[in-house]
């Protein structure tokens, strides 16, 4: 039977929303800081002088009293977190900085991750000494020059970040060029001040200035098996799209409809998760890693947001009521453009001067959420608990009518009452599944913030997201009678090795829907002959 083009234009149309939403996310260039110059070109002056007119003498500058501040807070990671108060200067704005990842009388321990101690004769300025001069690259022409480092750079002392890149065994990580503004080339990469710091480090028995540089990627087994889980849970998924898209029966009913848009939604927000899980923060362009990471939240909201548009559809048809084709879409439209709408609302949030923890992080030391602020809660878990609490709600409900449904209905708003009853039945238990995966979530995060841990990448997510693909191709593909039934006339049907035993088509739709007979198909007709679908007929 030859589709009406009106039809294919109608389900064109969210499609082509999509699209454009996608294509048109642009960034926003950072906020300004309330204090006179951003953290990263400030340094502590609190053991400077301070003079008559509130300015500064340090490191042989005099920083005015209105580039200076008091900050009870220090950036690690790119996150605020608490600290003593004390005084920062403007101090880069004058001079470039270098930072060095600790005080002259300690050492960075590469097994601990912190300083320590440094294992010398040596007092504490014989030490600092050591730190007198550094070679220079002249970017233009790539010579190298000598410099007493006070002559050319204000030294300060910063963690930087927790996670330093240490490869001692790699002879390119001992490679590595100093310019004149403070900037630094390591690894293929041009590094900031705020991104590195230098430590000596003992190699083939000599202590050498290395610069550390910020990792802000998992690796190991870890990571692999949270991209591997991923990737598979994608291809599941992407099998069970392909299966209902193919099946005509399913596609024109508002249950398949919704499904084929929750599988394509799901399915775009984990490819974008496995990308950013498999490319560094710093591999990937301001513009990209934010563009990216939104584009993993729109998706996999409206992929919940579709979850309970087909619990309320249920809940409304077991009403005795139905929905017609034209009206879902508009609703399929409006729950795409609520996504699209708190997208815009978490780039406000994260450009805007709001207390920081509060930010969502997308785009600044993460592409995605970053787990050390409260952000991925309020605007993630938070509207996550919501769509599942109010789908649970719409299931008690309308488990509850259905309950009180006598034994002689044939049929709900037009649709067959087996066939509806089991679509309700196989789509609550995936709900219910994606309900135990995302509270397990909740209390994961909520457990590690108030032990004061984070993580980058939590492997068991990729392993529960995995089984929940599984799940998924259980119930909304094996336990779908209209999947089960186009299985058996276009696959089983048609096997070389069909017994004589094997059923006919007609024998066999008879046995699974127990004799629709004509005169059920013609009271369908009749009392929804203007809404009638093909689902709804197709065992005739």
């Amino acid at each position: 039977m030859a589709s009406h083009p009106k039809y294919h234009l109608t389900n064109a149309l969210p499609i082509l929303l999509l699209l454009t939403a996608v294509f048109s996310v642009q960034p926003l260039n950072a906020a300004t800081p309330t204090y006179p110059c951003p953290y990263a070109q400030t340094v502590n002056i609190s053991d400077g002088l301070r003079l008559k007119d509130g300015s500064y003498s340090y490191a042989g500058l005099l920083i005015p009293a209105n580039m200076t501040a008091q900050y009870n807070f220090k950036v690690v990671d790119g996150v605020l977190t608490n600290a003593p108060p004390h005084i920062r200067g403007c101090a880069c704005r004058q001079r470039p900085c270098i930072t060095f990842c600790c005080p002259p009388e300690q050492v960075f321990d590469e097994q601990k991750r912190s300083c320590m101690p440094h294992a010398s004769s040596l007092n504490a300025e014989q030490q600092r000494a050591r730190y007198a001069h550094i070679e220079v690259t002249d970017s233009a022409d790539g010579s190298v020059r000598v410099v007493n480092i006070t002559d050319l750079f204000v030294m300060r002392y910063e963690v930087g970040c927790s996670r330093k890149y240490i490869d001692k065994s790699d002879d390119i990580f001992w490679k590595w060029d100093l310019y004149a503004n403070g900037s630094l080339s390591s690894l293929d990469k041009i590094w900031d001040t705020d991104q590195y710091c230098l430590t000596p480090l003992e190699h083939k028995k000599v202590w050498s200035l290395v610069p550390l540089t910020c990792e802000r990627s998992a690796h190991g087994f870890r990571l692999w098996i949270y991209v591997i889980c991923l990737f598979i849970a994608t291809l599941v998924y992407a099998f069970i799209l392909l299966t209902l898209v193919s099946i005509r029966a399913v596609r024109n009913g508002g249950y398949g409809e919704s499904l084929i848009f929750h599988l394509a939604s799901t399915i775009i927000g984990l490819a974008a998760l496995t990308y950013l899980a498999l490319r560094s923060r710093l591999e990937l362009s301001e513009t990209a890693c934010r563009n990216i990471g939104f584009i993993a939240y729109v998706f996999l909201m409206f992929s919940f947001f579709l979850l309970t548009i087909i619990s309320w559809n249920f809940w409304y048809n077991f009403k005795t009521r139905r929905l017609s084709s034209w009206k879902r879409k508009i609703i399929y439209m409006l729950a795409f453009g609520l996504a699209v709408g708190l997208r815009f609302l978490l780039k406000f949030i994260q450009d805007s001067d709001v207390y920081q923890p509060l930010k969502p992080g997308i785009g600044d030391a993460f592409c995605w959420f970053d787990v050390r602020l409260w952000g991925i809660l309020l605007y993630y878990y938070i509207p996550i608990l919501i769509c599942l609490g109010f789908s649970m709600l719409l299931y008690l409900r309308t488990y509850i009518i259905i309950w009180n449904l006598s034994d002689d209905i044939i049929n709900v708003a037009g649709y067959d009452i087996k066939l509806i009853k089991a679509h309700f039945y196989a789509f609550f238990a995936y709900l219910l599944g994606v309900s135990c995966v995302w509270l397990r979530e909740l209390v994961v995060y909520l457990t590690f913030r108030w032990r004061g841990q984070y993580y980058i990448i939590d492997f068991v997510t990729g392993v529960c997201i995995f089984g929940l693909s599984i799940a998924g191709l259980f119930f909304l593909l094996y336990k779908n009678p209209l999947v089960r039934l186009w299985w058996h006339v276009n696959v089983t049907f048609y096997l070389p090795y069909r017994t004589p035993e094997r059923p006919d088509n007609d024998v066999y739709l008879t046995q699974i829907y127990h004799a629709a007979d004509q005169a059920r198909t013609d009271k369908l007709k009749e009392g929804y002959k203007d809404e009638i679908k093909e689902e709804d007929i197709a065992l005739k």
